[in-house]
């Protein structure tokens, strides 16, 4: 299932950039079904900026019912990013919190510069489940489908709210 998202900016791709790879954390407040983002892991090498981060969903994003059951700091997921140094790329792999040996869910993020203080920021990734020998042969294909929809309507509201609470996040600085 393909995702892809456009918004344009009115920051340099620069700055949209460096906000992105740097001050993901700061930029959770800015992003109303997001709890906190935690930085795990950051290396730095010659071409590239590796960056684990873990995003913990907000409590709104459980349902009323289950909240009594379901521990708010285990629904996250993981990104892992590469940002790529002379460019405005980061390539990502997002790994959520279940499923996570069945559910694969990968693209890139560009900043193209449109303008002196202006950009387009361009999200484009593919989300794939593999739910063979997990349900009957005969549901694989309905069930793999409903449950891609329900995780891409878990995911795309934070990629679609990322443009806005970089914005805003922008504007603030």
């Amino acid at each position: 299932m393909k995702l892809s998202i456009r918004t344009e900016i009115p920051h340099a791709a620069e700055d949209c950039f460096a906000a992105m790879r740097d001050e993901m954390p700061a930029l959770a407040s800015y992003m109303p079904n997001v709890k906190r983002i935690d930085v795990v892991d950051r290396v730095e090498g010659e071409d590239s900026i590796k960056l684990t981060n873990r995003w913990f969903a907000a409590n709104t994003e459980i349902p009323t019912l289950a909240r009594p059951f379901v521990d708010p700091d285990k629904v996250f997921w993981l990104d892992h990013a590469t940002w790529l140094n002379g460019t405005f790329r980061c390539n990502w792999r997002l790994e959520l919190g279940f499923l996570t040996d069945r559910i694969t869910c990968e693209g890139a993020t560009i900043f193209t510069p449109t303008g002196d203080k202006t950009c387009l920021m361009e999200i484009d990734g593919d989300l794939s489940l593999e739910l063979k020998g997990l349900v009957p042969r005969l549901m694989v294909g309905r069930a793999t489908k409903g449950v891609e929809q329900f995780i891409l309507k878990l995911m795309e509201p934070n990629f679609r709210r990322m443009g806005i609470s970089l914005t805003e996040y922008l504007n603030a600085q």
